[in-house]
């Protein structure tokens, strides 16, 4: 069997390389190839070699222990330069042909940023654009295009790397850090394949590892190749323009992958002779170009793809949803870890710019934001995981706001009055083990909750103020089963709806006055599918203006918000909560509780306010906190005047 596989790589590497050597060797029985030219650079120190496309023209970029970064033509005349002692670099296109130029210079300590412009009747001009220092020695870099906007990931010797937003500043162009990273030490190369967005690295002596290039997904590191696949020396990491291939080094090996079955193995093998040592691969037309960096030397050899794709993929995961910039963010939380939860709405109607946002801290306590995110009370009352307000007829207080608390198992009051200050009430112990979720609505003159137990029920009990409220009680109204976890819900009052979200499951619907009657179940009215409603389903909201409204979901398998007529029957569209870089606001992403109003807020919030938490607080990365979006810009984006609100 095994004569057989090795006859197989021969003839398949014969169609590539003309034949196999009819020696066979003790390990793999087959030629090793010799360059068709050799091109000596003359001492320059070459530590890394790039392929660049200009229109018209090909060349090659160097990064050079004694010239700094170097642009060599195909012949390896120089072209153009910048000086330094650099080891390392990564490009990216940019507009009209010009390319963006990332490289580490040894002797200033920092990163370096250049624009690179040329073509076949113009002389290449490689012009400086800013930096930033970096304390450890880089010893790889790449580059990531995320929607229209440009990343670079850097990696040090120290095993410490850094994502950055790489953008046009006042005067120079800027890094600013979005999250640090760690990867151990001895990665040599990295590159981003654009068809699925994972960020690959070779590290040495473990193999070939890839993770989620987006900030805003789980890392999910897999080890795609192991080391002993590939040998004591790999990396030199290179994908073709068409985003669908991958090229490295391994030894006196050059081994191509299609990307999207990398775990297969290579389909492309090249033995190349073994006095040579190959640190970069990069194909030009008809040509593999090699770096060689002992002998400080460019390989051309012959190369013809072996059956190459018609129609590369360049297909992204994540089919395109609309993005929304957030407006503004609040100071992130106490606690670190998964803490920020749930956030609330108070509407100052006689300021309405002074209004609140109540968020939870599930392992402090409860904290009051004003509308710029700034923070201006705090009750440290425990694991406080969801908070919903209800406004209230009463000579001192604008309304009440109840909290589900899981450190006592049992509800927190809170009461706001008018001036917007926030009053604790007290908390009311709860028969139940571990409550979760929590809507709070006003109701046939009632004051009632709906509060689920992790383990599967929700309960609904009434609130009785009394004249003094801090002596408020609790009683047991209901007990509704569900068969799977709930946390998200909200009462549609004016209509008699209560809706919950069935995490992995979808979002149902209850009519309060029918079940009150003992006639009424739950209908599932939103199913969770791949798409529009992914799981799972965590926060859920109602946007009421006038008479119309539409029901809002954390749609948090796919970082998404799903939005629904006010029926929740009518899938409306779905969007995202974006970077606002003006502002330095980062994404948000993996959303557990959000909370929306139609008030009109100020100049800021005419139409109203959507907050969400964020699950990843980066830009940089930091403990958890809630962004908050203008309810104007998820109209103009969703086209909302035109869709179905009831």
């Amino acid at each position: 069997m095994k004569n057989k596989y090795y006859l197989l790589i021969c003839l398949l590497l014969s169609s590539i390389l003309g034949g196999c050597d009819a020696r066979w060797d003790q390990v793999l029985r087959v030629k090793k190839v010799q360059p068709i030219e050799k091109i000596d650079l003359q001492g320059i120190g070459a530590e890394q070699m790039l392929p660049v496309q200009f229109p018209g023209k090909s060349a090659l970029l160097i990064a050079s222990k004694n010239k700094g970064v170097l642009l060599l033509d195909s012949n390896g005349d120089h072209l153009v330069s910048a000086p330094g002692r650099v080891e390392t670099l990564a490009i990216q296109s940019l507009s009209q042909g010009s390319l963006l130029v990332a490289a580490y210079d040894e002797l200033s300590a920092e990163v370096k940023l250049y624009k690179l412009k040329g073509g076949i009747d113009r002389k290449p001009v490689l012009q400086y654009l800013g930096g930033r220092d970096e304390i450890s020695p880089q010893s790889a870099l790449c580059f990531y295009q995320n929607n229209d906007r440009t990343h670079l990931f850097t990696i040090g010797d120290d095993g410490l790397g850094h994502e950055y937003l790489v953008s046009p500043g006042p005067s120079t162009w800027e890094l600013v850090e979005i999250r640090p990273l760690y990867f151990g030490e001895q990665v040599n190369a990295c590159a981003v394949a654009p068809f699925n967005e994972k960020l690959l690295f070779s590290q040495p002596p473990i193999g070939i590892i890839s993770m989620n290039a987006d900030a805003e997904k789980d890392e999910e590191r897999k080890l795609l190749m192991q080391a002993d696949q590939l040998g004591e020396d790999f990396g030199g990491l290179w994908i073709d323009h068409s985003g669908n291939y991958l090229w490295l080094t391994a030894d006196a090996r050059l081994q191509g992958y299609e990307l999207k079955n990398l775990q297969e193995g290579s389909d492309q093998t090249i033995y190349i002779d073994s006095n040579y040592y190959p640190a970069s691969v990069g194909v030009i037309g008809k040509n593999i170009v090699v770096l060689d960096e002992e002998v400080d030397s460019l390989l051309y050899f012959e190369y013809e793809p072996l059956n190459p794709p018609e129609h590369p993929d360049l297909q992204l995961v994540d089919e395109f949803i609309p993005r929304i910039p957030a407006s503004a963010q609040t100071q992130p939380v106490s606690s670190a870890g998964d803490a920020a939860d749930d956030p609330a709405i108070w509407v100052n109607r006689l300021h309405p710019e002074q209004s609140l946002i109540l968020g939870t801290d599930k392992k402090y306590g409860l904290n009051i934001y004003g509308l710029s995110g700034q923070l201006v009370q705090q009750f440290a009352v425990g694991r406080v995981n969801n908070v919903d307000i209800s406004e209230i007829q009463h000579p001192t207080y604008s309304a009440i706001a109840a909290a589900s608390n899981r450190s006592t198992p049992g509800i927190d009051l809170f009461a706001i009055e008018k001036s917007g200050k926030v009053e604790y009430l007290g908390l009311q112990k709860l028969n139940m083990k571990d409550p979760y979720g929590l809507c709070l609505y006003y109701m046939d003159s009632r004051l009632s909750v709906w509060v689920s137990d992790k383990e599967g029920e929700l309960h609904q009990l009434d609130i009785h103020l009394g004249q003094d409220a801090r002596n408020w009680q609790l009683k047991h109204v209901s007990r509704l089963p569900v068969e799977g976890q709930v946390e998200g819900c909200v009462v549609d009052a004016q209509n008699g709806q209560l809706f919950y979200g069935e995490e992995d499951r979808g979002i149902w619907k209850l009519d309060l006055h029918r079940y009150s009657a003992g006639m009424g179940k739950p209908k599932l009215v939103a199913e969770v599918n791949t798409k529009s409603l992914v799981a799972d389903v965590e926060g859920l909201a109602l946007y009421l203006h006038e008479d119309s409204g539409y029901l809002v979901a954390s749609s948090q398998g796919n970082n998404s918000y799903a939005l629904f007529s006010r029926s929740g029957t009518e899938f409306i569209g779905n969007f995202r909560v974006d970077m606002n870089r003006e502002l330095g606001i980062d994404a948000s992403s993996e959303t557990d509780g959000l909370a929306v109003t139609g008030a009109n807020l100020g100049t800021e919030f005419p139409m109203g306010l959507l907050v969400v938490q964020d699950g990843r607080n980066r830009m940089p990365s930091g403990r958890q906190n809630f962004k908050l979006v203008s309810w104007q810009k998820i109209e103009n984006i969703l086209n909302l005047s035109s869709a179905t609100a009831n």
